[in-house]
């Protein structure tokens, strides 16, 4: 995708293997984005992080609302989520920004109550550390996907207007 400006999300607290934040370009369907907690060859693991991606994409905040990372600030309270489904808050400490190749992810999500099938994207730095988790809870780097794999998310039907869930029709491409 060219580069584009990515935000590192640095918390207070630390982050387990197979949890991450939920991110993505349309605030009703987001991707798992793990934490660094996986060993690189090429920096040392820093489970305090996510690297979450472009300033335009919504994250999923602890009150359930969502806010672009940009809007983002010390303080925050995010939601974090793992393989599970099972959530905690945790409260934002830092968001490290700077120039990177990033990648666009597209996606369709599939939403199993609704049969509903959607088209999406996220953009997220071209990294061996920057990993998503795939459908057996592998984590699996963004270098590394391929056409067909599947990755965890969450995909709802919500429209949101300030990042809050409202009854009307929004589409976001």
């Amino acid at each position: 995708a060219g580069l584009g400006d990515r935000f590192c999300l640095d918390f207070l607290s630390l982050l387990h293997q197979n949890e991450g934040v939920l991110v993505g370009s349309s605030s009703d369907t987001l991707v798992l984005v793990h934490s660094e907690t996986v060993a690189s060859t090429f920096v040392p693991t820093r489970p305090f992080r996510v690297n979450a991606g472009s300033p335009h994409a919504y994250i999923l905040m602890a009150d359930r609302t969502t806010r672009y990372l940009s809007e983002l600030v010390a303080g925050d309270v995010v939601q974090a989520v793992n393989v599970k489904g099972e959530t905690r808050d945790i409260i934002l400490g830092r968001i490290k920004i700077e120039q990177r190749p990033m990648l666009k992810i597209s996606c369709i999500a599939i939403n199993i109550d609704s049969r509903k099938n959607k088209k999406v994207h996220v953009f997220l730095q071209q990294a061996e550390t920057v990993r998503l988790i795939d459908s057996e809870g592998a984590v699996k780097s963004v270098t590394e996907l391929n056409a067909g794999d599947v990755v965890m998310g969450r995909h709802g039907s919500e429209a949101r207007h300030l990042g809050v869930a409202i009854s009307s029709s929004v589409e976001e491409r």
